[in-house]
């Protein structure tokens, strides 16, 4: 009867801390779902990096020899909030002598649920055209639309709609061609480069890398462009979960790319497309310098 008894206190025992083990897991497993969904949906999302070029170009006039060009991308801002605060205090920061904007100021949510009228962003663009008056350039893409054109110009923020615009100091220039996005297929670069001298530096603005193919035999000398958001989650192993669709595929996701005489940067964006969240795939703010050859 005695080893009966202690038998059945043992096994009751090993029933208890199996209840324990069992209890205690499934607590963790709830605890690093919640960590990682607060990580992914919080902190990343708002842990803006800056990433760092010196492109060097060649036949770069003497003043523009140094400078510095701030390249913002995929904003998709629902209204003016804390993010966009931190875009304004970042940029003022880097001291850029010019900033340039590869599309997507807003979200479709943007439009028909958070910010209809687009009265809050107007207050981030407005500082943005304020601070950056005559320095500040963008180009549309695959959210935006004439109405949102028109609200960034009066904003002092112009739009280069397949057109091209000269970049003067002190007398000298190179140029700044804009198209409208290639994604959809409102690019046209022919159009943008109408009366662009063949022996001047050449930037090119877009919303995505499809421009990329015709636009590397029209030498130009750096291409900017956003669209991919990184890939915007990035497992080990699986790759980019989220993007948005490209001719390239994952060819060009994200970062720097030479090709043949052609610098190509993919900014990662500052937003997020399809789901509020990012993992390894944090905000980007790109600082560029331009250098003449030594």
């Amino acid at each position: 009867m005695f080893l009966i008894r202690k038998f059945s206190k043992k096994r009751n025992w090993f029933h208890y801390y199996d209840n324990l083990m069992n209890n205690f897991a499934g607590i963790t497993l709830i605890l690093l779902i919640l960590s990682l969904g607060y990580y992914a949906m919080i902190l990343e999302p708002n842990n803006i990096q800056i990433e760092r070029q010196i492109i060097i170009i060649k036949d770069l006039p003497q003043p523009f020899d140094k400078i510095r060009i701030v390249h913002l991308s995929d904003f998709h801002s629902l209204w003016f909030g804390w993010r966009e605060r931190k875009i304004l205090k970042i940029v003022e920061e880097l001291k850029p002598n010019f900033v340039f904007i590869t599309g997507d100021f807003v979200d479709p949510v943007t439009k028909v649920i958070t910010d209809r009228k687009l009265t809050s962003v107007r207050i981030f663009w407005q500082k943005l055209g304020e601070r950056y008056k005559d320095r500040i350039f963008g180009v549309l893409g695959n959210h935006d639309n004439e109405t949102i054109k028109k609200l960034l110009e009066e904003k002092g923020i112009l739009i280069l709609n397949n057109e091209n615009k000269k970049l003067i100091l002190e007398e000298e220039y190179i140029y700044l061609i804009g198209v409208n996005d290639p994604f959809t297929g409102r690019d046209d670069l022919l159009e943008a480069m109408r009366g662009i001298e063949e022996d001047k530096p050449r930037i090119l603005l877009a919303h995505g890398p499809e421009i990329m193919k015709e636009a590397n035999t029209k030498k130009m000398d750096l291409i900017l462009v956003g669209h991919t958001h990184g890939g915007q989650v990035n497992l080990p192993l699986l790759g980019q979960l989220i993007q948005p669709l490209s001719k390239y595929g994952r060819q060009y996701t994200k970062g720097p790319f030479k090709i043949e005489s052609t610098y190509l940067h993919v900014n990662r964006g500052i937003g997020t497309s399809f789901f509020p969240i990012r993992f390894n795939c944090p905000p980007e703010i790109t600082l560029i310098e331009l250098r003449k050859p030594i």
